[in-house]
């Protein structure tokens, strides 16, 4: 039976996102992308602007990876279901569209680009399998084991298996060779159409694939300390020589703050179901960071200014009450034409420091750390004001030196600066059990109002649960674990 692909337009699946809850939303994507039958042709450019507009993709900024910032510390849940998630009440409903949209809406549309594509259409392959591997490692992160191997064909896999994760990060890194192989292979090809991220610039695809290989090598860092750290610099020094050396080289979703293409921090913010930690903002007050604004503003749409800023919110169990700070539209994440960051630069040399550190070269991570702080307070800091505090903080932070240097300021000075890309920020706490920032992470408490504080568990989360539909359908195979079962990997 011949089939074809249903392909929305890009007004309509942006507002759908828009306008209506996360995962109502990720399930009509689901839908509206679904694979009803076999295609006889495709065209590579209308795939791939559906593939960078659906599924996760879109679902990070506050729909996604909001939830996610409660687990680990930067924000805290203030009324309803951001409630439930200081408390860590979980059911296998929530957050279900990152998986069911990652698999029925971008990793098909991407693989119809892989499979179906023209002999001079390389470069659009390229892309997708780079596009394929970033969402296999945003997935593998929140959920461990996933299916793979035997995913995305139902007919003939109709409960596929769960792929071990060593082998999902195998599958990930072949991919990202493969990607830079296809494209290097359609260096000739004629521009590349519908690329919504980078605009069909082959290098910086190529030289982000060596970003993302660095950042998948990195997550073995329990697993495999010495070689991740190897695999990691060899993969940064290949990103640099492919012109992955400053914040233009950011992968991000880009948006132009039309009433149909505004960033989703933005929405998802103003309805103060999310809002600061208060140990990170008081953690971040405390030392004077430059940052502040940057990151934080009122919910009531007040510009902060110091020192009287506003209140963050205790991660617990209590309906929040008061002006708290979120990520607003004044702050370089929240307004309506900000950009959502996926990989970045200064998240490169965070890396680059982290595997340094790890293979006992302090020199070479005290000068990536101190690159890393820089281009991140250079990136987001706007207000004139601000930019005056930015030399101070470079003295206190980032002028470190080999006899300085350690791991806990490193990841304390990532932690910071990776405010809004959430899930790669929760594996790195994961990674390092929680130590970083040193002082500030604890398991929420069940009422900050009772004169006893009862926490409500004895251990931190540590993923999402997998989702009912695949319970339903898929049961079998689905392994067995619990919010507090660590990744394979971190085991």
């Amino acid at each position: 039976m011949k089939q074809r692909f249903k392909i929305a337009l890009l007004a309509t699946v942006v507002s759908t996102f828009l306008f209506t809850s996360c995962e109502k939303t990720l399930d009509k994507m689901a839908v509206l992308n679904k694979n009803e039958n076999s295609p006889t042709s495709v065209i590579p450019s209308a795939l791939l602007t559906q593939a960078e507009l659906s599924g996760t993709f879109t679902s990070q900024g506050g729909f996604g990876d909001g939830p996610i910032g409660v687990f680990n510390g930067h924000f805290a849940g203030n009324h309803a279901t951001g409630l439930s998630y200081n408390q860590y009440q979980l059911t296998n409903g929530d957050l279900a569209g990152l998986f069911t949209g990652g698999y029925q809406s971008t990793l098909m549309n991407l693989k119809q680009i892989i499979t179906t594509a023209q002999a001079n259409e390389r470069s659009y392959v390229g892309i997708a399998q780079i596009l394929t591997a970033y969402q296999l490692g945003y997935m593998t992160s929140i959920y461990g084991d996933i299916p793979w191997s035997q995913a995305l064909d139902v007919v003939k896999f109709p409960t596929p298996k769960y792929d071990a994760q060593v082998d999902i990060y195998a599958a990930i890194q072949k991919l990202l060779a493969d990607g830079i192989a296809s494209l290097t292979a359609g260096a000739s090809e004629s521009a590349i159409n519908g690329d919504f991220l980078y605009g069909g610039n082959r290098a910086k695809w190529k030289g982000l694939a060596y970003m993302l290989s660095a950042r998948y090598y990195n997550h073995f860092s329990k697993k495999d300390p010495a070689g991740s750290a190897t695999n990691a610099i060899a993969a940064i020094a290949n990103a640099k020589a492919a012109g992955f050396t400053s914040s233009s080289a950011d992968f991000k979703m880009p948006y132009d703050g039309s009433t149909t293409l505004y960033n989703p921090w933005q929405s998802t913010f103003t309805n103060g179901m999310y809002v600061a930690n208060k140990a990170f903002l008081d953690y971040i007050m405390a030392d004077n960071d430059p940052r502040l604004r940057a990151f934080f503003t009122s919910n009531s749409g007040t510009v902060p200014i110091r020192p009287a800023y506003g209140l963050g919110k205790l991660q617990d169990g209590d309906v929040g009450t008061g002006a708290y700070m979120s990520i607003g539209d004044s702050t370089y994440y929240g307004q309506k034409n900000s950009p959502v960051l996926f990989a970045t630069y200064f998240e490169m040399l965070f890396i680059e420091a982290e595997a340094n550190m790890r293979a006992g070269n302090a020199a070479a991570a005290a000068t990536a750390l101190n690159a890393a702080v820089a281009a991140h307070l250079n990136q987001v800091i706007s207000f004139t004001a601000d930019k005056a505090g930015i030399p101070t903080y470079i003295a206190n932070h980032g002028a470190e030196t080999a006899a300085t240097v350690s791991m806990a300021k490193i990841m304390t000075e990532k932690y910071k600066a990776m405010l809004a890309q959430e899930v790669e920020t929760w594996m790195d706490v994961k990674r390092h059990a929680y130590a970083y920032p040193v002082g500030m992470q604890s398991i929420p408490v069940v009422s900050n109002t009772s004169a006893s504080k009862v926490p409500v568990a004895s251990t931190y989360i540590q993923r999402l649960l997998y989702t009912q539909s695949e319970l339903d359908k898929n049961g079998t195979n689905v392994p067995t674990v619990t919010i507090f079962s660590k990744l394979p990997i971190l085991q």
